[in-house]
């Protein structure tokens, strides 16, 4: 008798778990969560396609002595800051009869007039930061490539030794294998199809000429050369620019690569709106990742009466302060399905 009565009351504990998923404040939880981490990916993209189009009007390449660097980083930390500004602004509930663009509107104008605090600002910064090194993210590489140099997607690991002659079979099999990974080292493209050449970084007209300096050849010693993977549309582009010894730089602004979501990934590891330290709320409401494990804390832990009793108070006192008639509501009814919850322990207690 007692063995059923346990079983049954398992079953209907899941199922209310369940059930509760639906719970209005949870969904709305997540429809402000998912707007923010679009909203915040795009404002982070759109900041970094401007700094490199800013080094594209001052002629900075990938390749350029450590202004690059510092320009991305200045960059990064300017976009991770709008995105924190962006999930500190004052919300106006989406509606299902509201289109997403619609919602989104009015975020540009909002951000004017946002006023973070210093504390704020470095906290947004320091996450853009470190999320965009860990998603693999290097501040120069936010710059255009110099057709005359490594572009802004080369790295050794791309890379073979390479010897003033072409490269060989062998060494272009491994290279072309390397492009459809990793991309082109100037424009980033890798789709499948694309064919790779082995370029000489430097080129090789650039290497015999430092070869044949008096410095080189007292002093520094051979220039030292690798294999890059180049695509065919940048490679035909480049021999001309290597005979003329000119700049010509390339933007890579539609090459996507993991750390352009760095916004994305800001909003998410915040759970809307950076947290609620960085938010400084009196009374920050709970995250959706705060939510989903309370429910599922109702799934796997055994109820008790006490707990019962003492989400059934924090109930009361936030529905003292709610002036919201539909988050009322659910209070309500979550305050119902709390005394049919007791009813049931108490009946389990008692056989």
């Amino acid at each position: 008798m007692g063995n059923g009565i346990s079983r049954d009351v398992s079953i209907e504990r899941l199922n209310d778990a369940i059930a509760s998923f639906r719970d209005p404040k949870l969904i709305a939880a997540a429809e402000v969560t998912a707007l923010d981490a679009l909203g915040g990916g795009i404002i982070f993209f759109g900041g970094v396609s401007l700094t490199q189009l800013a080094m594209y009007v001052s002629r900075i390449s990938a390749s350029t002595p450590i202004v690059p660097t510092v320009v991305g980083a200045v960059g990064v930390t300017a976009s991770s800051i709008l995105v924190g500004s962006f999930c500190l602004r004052s919300r106006e509930p989406w509606t299902s009869s509201e289109s997403i663009l619609d919602h989104l509107r009015e975020v540009p104008a909002k951000l004017f007039f946002m006023d973070p605090t210093a504390v704020q600002m470095t906290a947004a910064a320091a996450t853009g930061l470190l999320l965009f090194r860990l998603l693999g993210g290097r501040f120069h590489a936010i710059a255009p490539s110099d057709f005359r140099h490594p572009g802004a997607f080369a790295h050794s690991r791309i890379s073979l030794p390479a010897t003033l002659e072409y490269a060989d079979g062998s060494a272009r099999a491994v290279i072309q294998s390397l492009g459809r990974l990793y991309g082109c080292h100037t424009c980033g493209v890798r789709k499948a199809t694309s064919k790779f050449h082995a370029d000489h970084q430097p080129p090789v007209m650039v290497a015999k000429s430092d070869n044949a300096r008096l410095w080189n050849r007292l002093i520094a010693g051979p220039v030292v050369q690798r294999y890059y993977p180049q695509c065919d549309a940048c490679s035909n582009i480049q021999g001309a620019q290597v005979k003329k010894n000119a700049q010509k730089l390339k933007l890579h602004l539609t090459s996507v690569r993991p750390y352009h979501a760095t916004g994305l990934w800001m909003v998410l590891f915040g759970a809307g709106g950076l947290g609620g330290y960085v938010a400084e709320r009196s009374s920050p409401e709970p995250t959706i990742m705060e939510q989903v494990a309370a429910k599922a804390t109702d799934v796997f832990q055994p109820m008790t009466l006490e707990r019962l009793r003492e989400r059934e108070a924090e109930l009361k006192q936030e529905r003292k302060h709610e002036k919201d008639a539909r988050a009322r509501d659910a209070i309500d009814e979550e305050l119902a399905s709390i005394r049919q919850k007791k009813a049931r322990v108490k009946a389990l207690n008692r056989s």
